[in-house]
């Protein structure tokens, strides 16, 4: 056992040392770079405030359950009570940096918060098809009928802490910048779901004679999350288009990755309650119908289930940008785009069992930054 222990506590301190070193190196090179001078800069602002939005598209598979035990005519129009996540979001984002005066270095904080939902969707599906033969003479048409009730939510929650540095590396001239950042990403993920459905099919009470007909209530709830910390590094670059950085058009581009330790969890909860009855039921709306119970489905007339699963996981994450912005005078910036971040193996997105699953969102986005302390 003790050896257990010590196995995961050196697993934890790797990742900490690893976390640790890279925001101790990225402070101890600031620092360390306070007589670095560039000219042009000497007037620019020392403080920059950013805010921004994105409009998102998500990347999450469907999430399909359908209950056991249901009878063909009610299975044929039923694909799953969630049958879909929210595909459409939004985010919104701040950020502000320090960058002292004659430094080519800079110090950023940045926040990113998102959500998306679908639903309440409700669905009624029914279906009628000839299915019960009484004697010789008459096949009687059944009815059935499947009413659906879902309802999604994700969330997303990002921070950054990084330091910059100016880079150049000559790939722009004298008249673009390029900024190479190093820092520490923190990521929270959390997706709920809700789903519900009633179905019935039988034989309409006008006919009489020997006939079976089935009732089922279907409830399913999921909760999934994803909380991780790791090192991360970013690279942007500006290039003039008309005018200058200072005041003018350009084009932003950068890109980001970052490796994040955390703890990933998921508790699902299904419930199936299904009847058999024989004898006569209407079944024109669930509130009309008459049960006469077999004892045929006793063994599945009420079937819980509750899966937990909570484990230590590593997540990759990458991303990127391209826009265009336009400089005020140096002291502000107005900047469209388009962004996307991935996160790999982020969820569980299984039932049952464990399922790996990515997340990401992209999409335009807008900001706007004011920069002031000349």
């Amino acid at each position: 056992m003790s050896e257990l222990i010590n196995s995961r506590d050196t697993r934890a301190t790797i990742r900490w040392k690893l976390l640790t070193g890279a925001s101790a190196l990225a402070l101890t090179a600031y620092v360390s770079s306070g007589g670095v001078t560039k000219a042009e800069d000497a007037a620019r602002p020392i403080l920059w405030f950013e805010l921004g939005g994105q409009f998102d598209v998500l990347t999450a598979p469907a999430e399909i359950w359908t209950p056991a035990n249901l009878p063909p005519v009610i299975d044929h129009p039923v694909t799953g009570i969630l049958s879909q996540k929210p595909r459409i979001g939004y985010d919104m984002n701040g950020a502000v940096t320090f960058q002292p005066e004659g430094s080519d270095w800079s110090l950023s904080a940045a926040i990113q918060f998102g959500k998306a939902k679908r639903g309440p969707r409700f669905a009624h599906d029914q279906t009628y098809q000839t299915k019960v033969c009484l004697g010789n003479y008459h096949c009687l048409t059944t009815y059935a009928f499947t009413s659906l009730h879902s309802v999604e939510e994700t969330k997303h929650l990002i921070l950054d802490f990084q330091a910059g540095k100016d880079v150049g590396l000559g790939l722009f001239g004298h008249h673009g910048d390029s900024t190479v950042k190093i820092g520490a990403r923190y990521a929270q993920f959390r997706e709920r779901a809700d789903g519900m459905m009633t179905a019935a099919t039988g034989v309409p009470k006008k006919y009489n004679g020997p006939y079976t007909g089935y009732f089922l209530n279907a409830y399913m709830h999921s909760q999934r999350s994803f909380t991780g910390i790791g090192p991360s590094i970013a690279w942007n670059g500006s290039v003039p288009i008309a005018g200058s950085l200072e005041d003018g058009l350009a084009f932003d581009w950068g890109a980001n990755a970052a490796l994040l330790f955390g703890r990933q969890r998921t508790k699902v909860r299904t419930h199936t309650e299904d009847k058999e009855a024989d004898g006569h039921i209407t079944i024109y709306t669930p509130s009309h119908l008459a049960y006469f119970y077999s004892p045929q489905f006793a063994d599945k007339s009420n079937v819980p289930h509750t899966f937990v699963r909570n484990k230590r996981v590593t997540v990759p994450n990458l991303g990127g940008f391209a826009g265009l912005s336009y400089r005020l005078g140096g002291e502000a910036k107005i900047a469209i785009g388009y962004k996307a971040d991935f996160f790999f193996g982020a969820i569980d997105g299984g039932i049952d069992t464990a399922k790996k699953e990515n997340r990401g969102f992209y999409g335009p986005f807008a900001s706007i930054s004011i920069g002031i302390g000349d």
